[in-house]
């Protein structure tokens, strides 16, 4: 089946996570430690001479997520649902297109990916636990703003408080962007709000 998201020049999407995080937890010096969050806002993706745009809604628990993809318009409806190793990929009507290792099924039916096992840390301010980090850089606050991981360069921007957060002792900031690039691949998330 022909997608019509696949190789666009530019190329909407929006992003839905299938759960949503429970309790907030005050802020650490690398991002909240919660499993769940939602977050809304504009995808970038560039890639040689390829440019991808999307706005997002993201809702992820623990590593279950699920994304819903459409181009301009609504155009191409498409549906990403797994965990950070595993992927299925929807049309509109729910039926599943592929499944298999997230980065095939992506490159394979999209032609471009998200490094979805670690992308969940990264928009929270933090390396991912299990991948060795170089090149920390703090802001004056404490906040990391930049990092090395597996091969990306990972750069944290604009931190802002998350106003749901009342309640805490200690309020918690978040960045509101994101940019991770590895050689002349770059993806971004501008992140226009934010839910934990």
């Amino acid at each position: 089946m022909k997608l019509l998201l696949c190789r666009s020049k530019w190329l909407f999407i929006n992003v839905f996570f299938l759960f949503t995080g429970a309790g907030c937890a005050s802020l650490p010096a690398e991002g909240p430690a919660q499993d769940g969050f939602d977050l809304r806002g504009k995808l970038g993706i560039v890639q040689a001479d390829e440019s991808f745009s999307a706005r997002f809604l993201w809702r992820q628990q623990a590593a279950a997520f699920r994304i819903d993809l459409w181009g301009p318009l609504g155009q191409g409806r498409l549906q990403l649902a797994g965990d950070q190793h595993t992927l299925e990929l929807r049309d509109s009507d729910g039926s599943v297109i592929s499944s298999g290792p997230s980065e095939a099924v992506m490159n394979r039916h999209l032609g471009w990916s998200l490094p979805l096992a670690v992308l969940p840390h990264w928009v929270r301010g933090r390396p991912a636990p299990n991948g060795s980090v170089a090149g920390r850089v703090k802001d004056a606050a404490g906040r990391l703003t930049a990092f090395r991981q597996l091969g990306w360069q990972v750069e944290l921007e604009r931190y802002q408080r998350l106003s749901d957060a009342a309640g805490d002792d200690q309020p918690v900031y978040l960045p509101h962007r994101v940019t991770a690039r590895r050689g002349e691949y770059r993806v971004r998330l501008a992140i226009s709000e934010w839910q934990i």
